[in-house]
Parts: C-alpha cells; structure tokens; sequence
C-alpha cells in the first residue's frame, strides 16, 4: 500500500456516558455511568458536564436543545417524528469536549440526550491524543483531523470507528527552504520554513503548528473520489489531494493557482461539485476538482455591497454600549452550505472585542467582574448566482430577515446547516454558536457559547459545556 495514504484499522468501545437523570427549576443533575467515565476536570476546574444550569423550568432534560414550539419536547413518541429520524442520512451534532492529553479517551457532549458520551478509542496505531498531536477541526462526518508535532504526519481519524488514514506528507508542500534528517534514523530534525526572519530551522512541534490550517473533504475518505482540499502556510494558500490508493494525485499535495492569497474558508458543494473559497479580502471563488483540466471560477458580486465592504453591527453594539465611551468587535465570515436545499450563505459572527481600548483577554470564572469577549449577534446572506451572456460570474448577496427552517451550526473554524424538518429536536430558526476563542489547553475562554434566535437577534440560551468544535458522528453509529 502507498505509504502516503496508508490504513489502519482498530476499534472504538463505549466506556460510559453522563446523562441527565433529573431536571428542576432549569437545574439538570447529572448522573455518571458506569465508573471512571467523567473523572477528569474541565479546563476552570470544574467537573465534566454534570450539572447544567439556566434552562427553561418548564424544559425536560431530553430537550436541551430547544424546540420550535418553545420548549415542549419533540422528542415525543409520535410516528411521524420517528420515521423521520430512521430516514435521515446524518445524525444530530455533538460537541467535542477537551480532548485526551495522554490517553485515548473522547468525550462529546449531546444537545439533544443531555449527556456527555465517553469513547474508549483502541487502534493499532499510536492513538491522536491531544499530546501527541494538533486538531485540526472535524472536515466530513465521523472524522477529525490531526498533524502529529513529532513528525508532522497529517492525519484523519475516526475516534468512533478507530480508523486512520494518513495523507500525503507535508514536505511535498511548497512551504520550506529545506529538511534536515538524522543521519542514523532518517527522522526529520528540523524544517526552514521560507517566511522564517532570521533563517532559522524550525523543531516539527513548531511547524506542525503553522504549516496547516484547514482541511475539507468532499465525501467520505472511504470513498474512492473523495478530494481533499487543505489551506496551508502563511498566509494561507490552496492545495489538494486524492485520497484513493494508485491515483497519480494521492501520492502528494497539488497547489492550486490562485492570485488570491489568505484563503481561510472552504466549503464543498455537493450537487455542483465544487469547492468555494473565500479569500480574507472577500474574493470569491470556485473549483472544479473532478475535471481535467481544472477549472476556477472567480465571482463578482453585483448591486449588493456585502463583500470587501466593512461591517458596522450598530443595532447589536448599541445593546451593549450605555455609557461605555468605546466598543471594538471582531467578526468573522463562514461560508455555509445547506446539502438539502443546495443553497450557499455567507454567515457573519460579530464578537465583542474590548471595551474603551482595553482588549478583553479574560473569562468569567477567572475574573468574575470583567466584561469577557463575547457574541453580539449573527447575519446572515445568501448567495444568488447570476450567469449572463458574457460568461461573468456575478453573485447578489441580499440580507436575509429570517433563515427559514434549518439550524446553523458555527465553531472555530467552518460552519454547517441542518434542516429543522428533517431534523424536527432542532430549533428553526437558530444559529447553534461553539466559543471560537476557546484554548483548553491554557484554560482560556469557553464560555462564549449558545444558541441565538435570528429573528430576533438575541441570545436566547447559553450552552454551559466549553468547547470550539462541532462533530457530526457517523449515521450507523448507535451506543
């Protein structure tokens, strides 16, 4: 087998779960079974999820994650609901909690079950715990993605199933000047990256901190014609891979031309089979990967002017003004693609940054008496595309007062939607938000998370259990 794009196959078991037993005046006790399953602390101190406080008093435990009809449970036993359930192709998303630092042990918490599922990860291989390796963000259902800091070997993994797949070696990538290797061993030393000041080489705990940002798949890694399409370097700039053995494109990382630099957002549009990016200067653009040669696509926006355009949240900022002279927010943009009605959006996340020139670089349980980052609200944009007789590519980008019936998921690093029909626990109309500043490793943040009401653009429930990924797992997946 291609070493490049090697297999290794070992198994998950379920260890145990915490889960909510008995709810009370918005108060949901956890109960925690079997034993040894939730022994470890959360990053401020605290225990695993067992206890999470500020729901509705009216809310069950099995409807976290918030109904359309306010707060009753759909979760009912009612026939309709259930073969919807039994049809759809993915499963509900669940949050990953602080990974394994030395052993192979996940944790996800479950919005809709309100417990905390513990995976017991056995593989042959060494197992991608958190130090022995950098995440890299969920880039398809059921899998994560990691560059190992001894060797800087890039990585999926499913941490239910235990199956690795290792992609092409990051020295095929255009980011270094030169490798030096133990002469005995053959192990790279050091790499010299080409934007290093001084010249000098960089330890792989180093550059596996900085050669990768982003990874997306267009399916499955199981599947033969599954594409790969990585953001890498600084700035970030474009590559891809084939990830089926025997392919002249899987044994390395092909560069894709752009003259557009910084890419930070891919998505992978299933139907058009195409992958768009979105540059940090708002370029828009397509790839055609299936095809050869291949084709790219650059979009102009027509009329509308949301793209290359600053952003001034002044009905979100104005809630929280009063008699602070001076607010900052940052904001970031997620290109969203909802597989079921084949639409793309544009999604804006607007945070609280500093107040009056003093940047906010503390969390709640560490200074209960500072204003921490926080979200201020969401917009959301859909993308018409417009092909005319010039063979211009043009896209109108209008403001949308109501995102219908789907849920939008939103985490450090992408975004993605579920329809509410096919998906009738979640609540439409509703951007399910993780905390994108949160570092567990330096106890830093996790607790800007939540579900916003878009209609209303306010935070309507807070999410109590720190994290910054959302993780969809694997649809034949039943503990």
């Amino acid at each position: 087998m291609n070493s490049s794009m090697a297999r290794s196959v070992g198994f998950s078991r379920l260890i145990g779960f915490c889960s909510s037993k008995k709810s009370f005046f918005g108060r949901s006790v956890g109960v925690c079974s079997p034993k040894n399953s939730c022994n470890g602390l959360r990053p401020n101190g605290f225990r695993p999820p067992l206890i999470s406080v500020g729901f509705r008093p009216s809310m069950n435990s099995s409807s976290l994650i918030l109904c359309p009809n306010g707060g009753s449970s759909t979760f009912a036993t009612a026939t309709h609901t259930e073969e919807i359930i039994a049809r759809r192709s993915v499963q509900l998303p669940w949050l990953m909690l602080q990974p394994p630092e030395s052993t192979s042990v996940y944790k996800f918490y479950r919005l809709s079950k309100n417990d905390v599922k513990v995976v017991a990860v056995e593989s042959s291989d060494q197992d991608p715990s958190d130090s022995y390796s950098h995440f890299l963000g969920s880039p398809f259902v059921g899998w994560m993605a990691y560059i190992r800091r001894k060797d800087c070997q890039f990585f999926l993994f499913n941490p239910l199933s235990g199956e690795k797949i290792i992609l092409p070696s990051v020295e095929t990538l255009p980011f270094h000047k030169g490798i030096i290797r133990n002469e005995l061993s053959g192990s790279v030393e050091s790499y010299a990256p080409y934007y290093s000041g001084d010249g000098s080489p960089m330890s792989p705990q180093m550059f596996s901190k900085c050669i990768l940002e982003d990874v997306v798949l267009s399916s499955s890694p199981m599947d033969d014609d599954c594409i790969a399409v990585i953001t890498y370097g600084s700035p970030p700039k474009l590559a891809f891979c084939r990830i089926r053995h025997g392919h002249p494109n899987s044994s390395c990382w092909i560069l894709l031309d752009s003259p557009f630099k910084k890419c930070f957002q891919i998505v992978y549009h299933s139907v058009k089979k195409l992958f768009y990016t979105l540059s940090w200067n708002d370029e828009l653009e397509a790839w055609d990967l299936h095809s050869d040669p291949i084709k790219r696509f650059h979009f102009h926006e027509d009329q509308t002017r949301v793209l290359k355009t600053a952003r001034y949240p002044i009905k979100k900022v104005g809630r929280f003004k009063r008699s602070i002279d001076s607010i900052y927010w940052v904001d970031k943009s997620f290109l969203v693609y909802d597989h079921q009605s084949q639409e793309l959006f544009l999604v804006i996340r607007f945070v609280l940054h500093s107040l009056d020139f003093q940047y906010v670089h503390c969390v709640p349980h560490i200074r209960p008496d500072s204003l921490p980052h926080k979200t201020l609200g969401f917009e959301v944009f859909k993308f018409d595309f417009i092909n005319d007789d010039n063979d211009h590519h043009l896209v109108k980008l209008p403001l949308l007062e109501d995102i219908g019936d789907r849920a939008i998921f939103v985490d450090k690093r992408r975004a993605f939607a579920l329809s509410t029909t096919q998906f009738p626990e979640l609540r439409s109309g509703s951007i399910y938000f993780a905390d994108i500043k949160y570092e567990w490793k330096y106890n830093f943040g996790g607790h800007d998370m939540g579900i916003c009401n878009y209609v209303d653009d306010r935070i309507i429930h807070q999410i109590p259990f720190p994290s910054h990924t959302w993780f969809i797992p694997d649809v034949d997946v039943d503990f």
